[in-house]
């Protein structure tokens, strides 16, 4: 019973990593229970039986297939043939955030003037699309991360405006993912304590995983509850 696992995705189709491979994966575990990594507003937006799609402030979208997350395509295939919950437990940060948009930008601007920094990024890009979510799930794909976190560190020291690029990296890294991962940790065991199941899968942003296993650990001593989680590999 309470059998999680988690499985390491990205939002946009990708060569190889695509929602027909996201489906098979899910299909072989056979989950009773999903969690998505989508706050309630998306959840509702995306998994609304009205063809008609509306924007916060109730402006209605044409929502193109291409800008449908590929866990959501994935999961709705997957119901089709299956009982299954679906449950949103990341959390909107959009208010939180929007005033540093145009200061994040630049960050992320600063980053990719380096040319060592776009090598990487396109190398994580490139092996996505070659090895799909194997990939992504790979101990590989940590290494990129902590060699790409090394980077940006080292990025900012380097720049003149050290302090304002630190400030926002540190912003940007509690809300994008400190506060995000605990809320949603906190639905996976809230919704665990008062609801049996035997098999789930949590789909998350691959960037998140190593920081979630982390917390997990965590997690694990501070409830009663204990849940076998499983990494996909």
């Amino acid at each position: 019973m309470y059998n999680i696992t988690l499985i390491g995705t990205v939002h946009s189709e990708n060569g190889l990593c695509n929602s027909d491979k996201l489906h098979k994966i899910i299909e072989d575990i056979k989950p009773e229970v999903i969690f998505d990594e989508l706050p309630s507003h998306s959840f509702d937006m995306y998994y609304s039986n009205s063809i008609n799609m509306y924007s916060a402030n109730g402006i209605l979208l044409n929502q193109h297939p291409s800008e449908i997350p590929l866990e959501v395509k994935s999961i709705k295939k997957y119901k089709q043939n299956y009982d299954v919950k679906i449950l949103p437990v990341d959390i909107d940060i959009r208010q939180r955030i929007s005033k540093y948009q145009d200061e994040i930008f630049f960050m992320f601007l600063t980053f990719f003037k380096y040319e060592d920094y776009k090598k990487l990024d396109n190398e994580k890009v490139t092996l996505m699309a070659r090895e799909g979510f194997h990939y992504l799930n790979s101990d590989n794909f940590l290494d990129l991360l902590e060699r790409k976190e090394i980077l940006e560190k080292k990025i900012i020291e380097s720049e003149i405006q050290k302090n304002r690029l630190l400030y926002l990296y540190k912003l940007f890294h509690t809300e994008q993912y400190d506060n995000r991962e605990n809320a949603m940790l906190q639905n996976i065991y809230n919704y665990s304590l008062e609801n049996q199941y035997n098999q789930a899968v949590f789909l998350i942003g691959a960037e998140h995983k190593k920081s979630i296993m982390q917390k997990i650990i965590e997690y694990e001593k501070l409830f009663e509850i204990k849940m076998n989680w499983v990494m996909y590999k």
